[in-house]
């Protein structure tokens, strides 16, 4: 199979190495994405143009963000913050324009695969002898590792890849896991195991009738709405069980203080917030106090480890809808599609989802600026929405917009990202 690389490629895979590597590339790394986003942007103008018109209503999260300036605790902030999350989420738009979803995924698989490398041979130990890599702490190399270890097993089990890029796929397979137990984060290693059976039963699933497929969805649904039932009545004591096993405090003391606090002040302000990215400021006392508590510079990176409780304090629950909109509504319709169409790329945006979607009730996930998780939830809500309107037949393609041409590039790229076979990595 023959290795092509277009303009887009290189730009998007210049974007997203900024965004991934940020560890290493240290202050460039929000400039290097912002070149190559508008450079993205500006090589075809009529394409990105386009994607925008049609996805519009993602733009609604971070236009939300800025109109919260109205009545923010720091409007310079909310304004500030808000325009550098329309234009990470504008990028995200015309990167779904730009590629399929198979390049992406190819795209990824190196990038992440150059973190894990640099993290081997770069790698140091940190406090409490857990390895964090090349990226500082062992929650951001663990939160590495597990998606590299879902585009590994994706890159390997897909049929349509460079036989080079699955032999590297199953490598990256059987690393990830002695590299999870060097960092140190059961979380990590807890959630990534169900992501990557939902990887390969998707995978597998092409084999079957349609009918058969249904039947394991239905199977699975019963597991998951019996799993959810266990945890909704014995969830604190199977989470116990599993920090204590991990030598880490087991009464969750520091967290659910800061959940209580998230609380109180989604509280006193629950429709609009306090306004977006207002609240872990330096200056602001009951950031300082939690900082002091917990033992962490003022003005370090801090939240509240809960993505709907950190992002309701700020952009209230209006915003916090708009977010579980993108949030969910991605998974849902990822998920129809797979079912759908089984292919490898779709198998691993499911998985991707899912495994942001289990985060985000003890990380903040999404959404903030220059974030390749908050790019790749909207990309995953684009990329499902569009596959599901061309499964729709000749009606819907007839009225799909023709490709056009670069302004910067001889190749022609189609503007919806399934309609035209693009290039392979």
């Amino acid at each position: 199979m023959t290795i092509t690389l277009n303009q887009a490629h290189i730009l998007i895979f210049g974007a997203f190495a900024a965004l991934v590597l940020n560890a290493m590339f240290g202050s460039l790394a929000a400039l290097t994405f912002m070149a190559c986003g508008a450079l993205l942007i500006v090589s075809n103008i009529p394409a990105s143009i386009d994607s925008l018109r049609r996805w519009w209503f993602v733009l609604l999260l971070p236009a939300y963000c800025m109109l919260t300036a109205l009545w923010s605790l720091y409007p310079a902030n909310s304004l500030r913050y808000g325009l550098q999350l329309a234009f990470t989420l504008m990028v995200a738009i015309v990167i779904t324009g730009r590629i399929s979803t198979a390049s992406l995924m190819r795209l990824m698989f190196v990038v992440y695969g150059i973190g894990v490398i640099a993290s081997l041979l770069f790698g140091r130990t940190g406090m409490g002898g857990a390895w964090v890599g090349a990226f500082g702490s062992k929650n951001a190399v663990a939160a590495h590792i597990a998606v590299f270890a879902l585009l590994s097993v994706a890159v390997a089990a897909d049929g349509k890849s460079h036989w080079v890029l699955r032999l590297l796929g199953l490598a990256g397979a059987a690393i990830s896991p002695p590299l999870l137990v060097l960092a140190q984060s059961a979380g990590a290693s807890l959630m990534v195991v169900p992501c990557i059976g939902i990887v390969l039963l998707s995978i597998l699933s092409a084999r079957l009738s349609s009918m058969q497929r249904l039947f394991v969805l239905a199977m699975l649904a019963l597991l998951a709405a019996a799993f959810a039932l266990v945890v909704a009545t014995a969830g604190d004591t199977l989470l116990a069980g599993i920090l204590e096993g991990s030598g880490k405090d087991a009464s969750l003391t520091g967290r659910t203080d800061l959940w209580a606090t998230g609380l109180s002040f989604i509280a006193e302000r629950p429709l609009q917030g306090l306004g977006y990215r207002s609240f872990w400021v330096v200056g602001f006392a009951p950031a300082e106090e939690l900082w002091a508590m917990f033992g962490v510079p003022s003005g370090a990176g801090f939240n509240f480890h809960n993505t709907y409780i950190s992002n309701a304090v700020e952009i209230g629950l209006i915003g916090l809808l708009l977010q579980i909109a993108i949030i969910y509504g991605g998974f849902i319709l990822m998920a129809a599609y797979t079912f759908a169409r089984p292919t490898a790329p779709n198998a691993l945006l499911l998985g991707l989802q899912t495994l942001m979607i289990m985060r985000s009730f003890i990380e903040v996930e999404v959404f903030f600026e220059f974030s390749i998780r908050s790019i790749m939830g909207v990309a995953t809500l684009i990329y499902a929405a569009a596959g599901l309107i061309a499964l729709r037949g000749p009606a819907s393609a007839a009225r799909r917009p023709r490709p056009f041409r670069g302004v910067l590039s001889h190749v022609a790229v189609p503007a919806q990202p399934r309609s035209l076979p693009h290039p392979h990595l």
